[in-house]
């Protein structure tokens, strides 16, 4: 019986010894590096000393933490190469094995099977073990992970996670795919929320909160070799600055461009080259049901005039129908489209007159206010809104704050508030769902979030069938948008510029939380 335990015991040290040797600088001396050799190939590139410089661009939305797991702080871990997921979606919307090797799922039980070699920036190795702790902790610091809080998560050996769901769940390959779900050695860690260790290509250097952020290259990468020597992110929120940042050559790139500036750098095609690709990121309104009667409510969805306002903002945005691509099964229910008369309609019927050209209802004149902030263009777009509801009789005065989160996204205290998002981020409809429909979720700011709708939510989370998946989003949907609680406005494309001496920059992405690779160069 002992002699039994030793073996078991011996055979477990083994696989553990063969685990970390595929890791790090020790990764070619092990049979695991010989099945990796792009894990070789990145050891070698670091011991010879080979530089490519440093990538510097601009970080339009600052976040004051960069733990992967809370809020979305995993879609700039990502973007910097810093934080990487079990599966990632590639150029053409395809989900794709990433930290992972292999996924097959069976009815209730999928078992997932990880790459060789990979390992943290510490030379760690990521194990089975730490993927399940991840993937735990993720479901208590992020609510809109707390579903898998349900699954069990069991460690079968070094390489391989079993996940049972509590149904059929026909979208794991998807939710593992989500930035969020990026991998981060627990156990070495010290400060989350400045220095989480990760196994991309960069490791953090210095990170100030809601400022900037300085990476380096880890050595010890498990991928392809690391060509730059680091990464530096640049907190820059106005339009101007950044342009001028990248005529003057101290930043060598970046995206969310403005109008304006995407013509300037189209122009110059010798000096910048200019990506274009049309993402699922949209910019959209809230109208608060406790603030603004269901009429006016109605009214402004049907007085604004989304078409006028990409055709303004040409080449950033275009108008949005509603949260999803119409061309998916799920995004077949259209939002209510532009009628000035029918907007007259429903406010005259509910006692408003024009007097001076502003509608008023006893003796009071019809005045909201549109809370907004500047980064991304969402304060151009709230202009061209104050516009067209001026010209249609409605007062808007605009309530421009530094950023949404920290204010009237978790306060509540608004009346139109503008947000820009990614609604369809993993080819399903559930983490819109859950992140904006269901009741209690981070966007239900609106008053929206019902018994009905989170019933239809919870069916629609097991159900596997793709048309009937389809007809239950449909069904949400349309009472979403009958509610007038929430107004879709445009639809971005993710523009990108870099200079001439840049390459590899994952520009055609149409996720902007994939930015810098291993692959990136700087001439």
């Amino acid at each position: 019986m002992k002699k039994k335990l030793f073996i078991t015991a011996l055979s477990m040290a083994m696989a553990a010894s063969m685990l970390l040797t595929g890791c790090g600088s020790d990764k070619s001396a092990s049979s695991g590096a010989a099945a990796s050799g792009k894990a070789a190939a990145g050891s070698a590139a670091a011991a010879t000393g080979e530089s490519g410089g440093t990538y510097r661009s601009v970080e339009t939305f600052p976040y004051a933490s960069i733990d992967v797991h809370k809020e979305y702080y995993a879609w700039h871990t990502q973007k910097y190469g810093l934080s990487e997921s079990l599966f990632k979606i590639n150029d053409k919307k395809e989900i794709v094995p990433w930290l992972a090797k292999s996924i097959d799922t069976k009815d209730t039980v999928s078992t997932i099977v990880l790459n060789d070699g990979i390992c943290f920036s510490n030379g760690n190795p990521v194990t089975a073990d730490m993927v399940k702790r991840n993937l735990e902790r993720l479901s208590k610091d992020n609510k809109r992970y707390a579903y898998m809080a349900k699954w069990t998560i069991e460690a079968k050996d070094a390489k391989t996670l079993v996940i049972t769901t509590p149904k059929v769940y026909p979208t794991i390959k998807n939710d593992l795919a989500n930035a969020e779900t990026g991998i981060m050695d627990l156990d070495a860690t010290k400060d989350f929320d400045k220095a989480p260790i990760c196994t991309g290509p960069f490791m953090v250097s210095e990170f100030v909160p809601k400022g900037d952020i300085t990476l380096v290259r880890n050595d010890k990468y498990w991928g392809e070799k690391v060509k730059l020597d680091g990464v530096k992110y640049y907190a820059m929120s106005d339009d101007q600055s950044k342009l001028m940042a990248m005529q003057n050559g101290e930043v060598d790139g970046y995206d969310n461009i403005s109008a304006s500036d995407i013509e300037l750098f189209g122009s110059e095609p010798d000096k910048y080259k200019l990506t274009t690709v049309s993402m699922e990121m949209r910019a959209y309104a809230f109208l608060n049901k406790n603030k603004i009667p269901d009429s006016v409510r109605q009214a402004i969805v049907l007085a604004i005039d989304k078409d006028s306002i990409a055709a303004y903002m040409k080449g950033m945005i275009s108008p949005a129908e509603g949260a999803f691509d119409p061309a998916t099964a799920y995004g077949k229910v259209s939002a209510p489209k532009t009628d000035v008369n029918k907007a007259k309609q429903v406010l005259e019927a509910d006692g408003y007159k024009l007097n001076n050209g502003v509608y008023e209802k006893d003796g009071k004149p019809l005045t909201v206010t549109i809370s907004c902030y500047a980064a991304r263009s969402i304060d151009k777009i709230a202009v061209l809104m104050q516009e067209q509801l001026k010209a249609f009789g409605i007062n808007a005065e605009i309530k421009l704050v530094e950023e949404p989160d920290g204010t009237y996204m978790t306060t509540k205290d608004y009346e139109i508030a503008l947000y820009r998002m990614i609604t369809d981020k993993a080819g399903d409809p559930i983490p819109f769902l859950d992140g904006v429909v269901k009741s209690g979720s981070y966007q239900d700011i609106a008053g929206f979030g019902n018994a009905d709708t989170d019933a239809m939510i919870e069916e629609l989370r097991y159900t596997a069938d793709p048309a009937k998946r389809a007809e239950i989003t449909n069904n949400i949907m349309q009472k979403f948008y009958d509610s007038n609680t929430m107004l879709f406005l445009s639809r971005y494309n993710r523009n990108t510029v870099t200079s001439l001496t840049v390459a590899n920059v994952s520009a055609t992405n149409p996720y902007e939380f994939y930015g810098v690779t291993a692959e990136t160069t700087v001439k």
